[in-house]
């Protein structure tokens, strides 16, 4: 609360030059495993994600910098997917004592961004077949607040950006990183202040990008996940083109 009301500076606590803040099952691995090779940025080892401003804030500031201490010299980085479901009133305490922090932010189409999620939780978690999975446990998983807000990257950003300037937000696509996955991790080396003369081939920025089973969307699952977010996609689509606008036709 002291760093909170200005009593105290975290100016020389070091904390990270840049926070990933999602969104989960949208390329954050891929993310963290390339950032990982350049020889300017740290990325602590264990916990690769850290939480600390969602589930572990009732730990002491100074331990979650601890975590950063070896990277001292280099651009430190904290990228934990739960943050895009941060609150604005905890995002205005991440600019109290990190407030020019670079954030990247990276988005996948929300309805295969949901089918990814639930496959997660309750394939790959839980232990068990897809086959033993019913149906009805996909759609509870689907309305269950905390995925729903998981794809809500529109309530993320607009959260970030009141906190945020404009200018310290990169905005990335899971979709190029697929086709496009050099130029996007080049944006996001620029972004974050380091150099992209780097050597390419020790990156894996070609290798998939697939974590967990990959099983294809039942139509069933499709049709739901495309009323859910149908207007979702319309609005990103206007904002942002590009990648957002073909997700229209998908």
């Amino acid at each position: 609360w002291m760093y909170s009301l200005g009593l105290r500076s975290a100016a020389e606590l070091g904390l990270p030059d840049f926070i990933g803040i999602g969104a989960q099952k949208s390329g954050t691995h891929w993310l963290r495993a390339n950032l990982a090779h350049h020889p300017s940025v740290y990325l602590p080892p264990e916990p690769k994600e850290p939480h600390f401003f969602d589930k572990e804030f009732y730990k002491r500031l100074n331990d979650y910098a601890a975590l950063f201490a070896p990277g001292q010299g280099k651009v430190k980085g904290d990228i934990t997917p739960g943050y895009s479901t941060l609150s604005r009133r905890r995002v205005r305490f991440v600019r109290s004592v990190a407030p020019d922090a670079r954030l990247v932010f990276l988005m996948r189409n929300p309805i295969e961004r949901a089918w990814s999620h639930a496959l997660m939780d309750l394939v790959s978690r839980s232990g068990r077949r897809y086959e033993d999975v019913g149906d009805r446990e996909f759609y509870a998983h689907f309305k269950r607040r905390t995925a729903r807000r998981r794809s809500d990257y529109l309530r993320t950003l607009d959260c970030w950006l009141s906190v945020f300037p404009e200018s310290q937000l990169f905005v990335g696509f899971y979709d190029d990183i697929v086709e496009r996955p050099r130029a996007l991790l080049s944006g996001v080396f620029r972004h974050i202040g380091v150099s992209e003369d780097v050597d390419w081939s020790s990156f894996p920025y070609r290798e998939t990008i697939h974590r967990g089973p990959r099983i294809q969307m039942p139509d069933a699952c499709r049709a739901f996940l495309e009323e859910t977010y149908g207007d979702a996609v319309e609005a990103l689509a206007r904002r942002f083109g590009g990648p957002a606008e073909e997700w229209r036709h998908r």
